[in-house]
């Protein structure tokens, strides 16, 4: 009796059973044609998880959660620290096997350092004034990475060969410019200045108008890149490729504008030094561009 009650149950639920199966068999879980797609670095999150577990007091935020642009692998790039250390990472799927893809990361800024100065002329006509000028000076820091190209995937279970190609562009560059409020002139041949003399001022007295810091750096290239997404829930992906990159980076020449009271001409020259010349550097190899891990959301 209890077998036949048993055989019954089984019957009754195996209509259940089967519609669970198919449920699970239409779960899209792959990428279709039209998706987009946004990606991020999960090593900053799982960075967290682990800190939050071992202790270490240095945890109150996730920091650069987003894409990283590529370019935070290369050492010139990311001592100089004008590069945002986050990106945008995007694709969209032509056709179920190939698609476009985009690492696009940028920073612009301009910073702005206004200080008091004696105002050298009024303390020559009253030397108890308390009147005053202003000097400025303006840092431009600014940086670009972009990487577009194509992708093409191959499998029809949740685990996909994605095999990609693109192009490389990057640049970054900074630049100080001083303005005084004090003029230079033949009696008054170092002015007053808020910033530090010894940053201003040379041996000769001629004082610091524009430097361009480190020079203006370019990079170009190509890559290919080999790698896999495991789809861990429907249309939610964790992956990671190896690229292949042949790029080439050059630099422009570094250089500073002083002015200063020439006394052979009688009068105030500006002047051009030149710090260091340009340089040029190949590089072909294997790494790992935007990112050692990602997650990536379609839709």
């Amino acid at each position: 009796m209890k077998k036949i009650i048993s055989i019954i149950m089984i019957a009754a639920l195996l209509p259940f059973a089967g519609a669970s199966a198919q449920e699970q068999e239409e779960k899209q879980y792959l990428p279709e044609a039209g998706d987009w797609a946004l990606g991020i670095d999960v090593v900053p999150v799982l960075r967290y998880i682990g800190n939050a577990f071992n202790g270490n007091t240095n945890n109150q935020y996730i920091d650069n959660l987003g894409g990283e642009p590529f370019v935070n692998q290369n050492k010139r790039f990311n001592s100089r620290q004008l590069m945002p250390d986050v990106s945008i990472q995007g694709k969209y799927m032509i056709t179920d096997e190939w698609g476009v893809r985009a690492n696009v990361g940028l920073m612009f800024r301009s910073i702005y350092d206004n200080r008091y100065a004696t105002d050298d002329k009024a303390a020559a006509l009253n030397p108890l004034s308390n009147d005053k000028v202003v000097d400025k000076a303006r840092y431009r820091k600014n940086g670009m990475s972009i990487m577009a190209g194509g992708e093409y995937r191959k499998g029809t279970k949740r685990v996909q060969g994605v095999f990609g190609m693109g192009v490389l562009f990057a640049f970054q560059n900074d630049n100080t410019t001083y303005t005084y409020g004090n003029e230079m002139t033949d009696i008054n041949q170092q002015p007053t200045t808020a910033f530090q003399t010894s940053d201003v001022y040379d041996n000769n007295n001629y004082r610091l108008t524009k430097t361009n810091g480190e020079g203006s750096d370019f990079y170009v290239g190509i890559t290919g890149s080999a790698g896999i997404e495991w789809f861990v829930a429907p249309k939610i992906s964790l992956g990671a490729e190896v690229n292949l990159s042949l790029y080439y980076i050059f630099g422009n020449q570094t250089y500073e504008e002083r002015e200063g009271y020439n006394a052979a001409l009688g009068k105030v020259e500006t002047i051009t030094n030149l710090n260091s010349p340009r340089y040029r550097e190949l590089y072909i190899g294997t790494e790992s561009l935007g990112g050692s891990l990602n997650m990536t959301f379609y839709f």
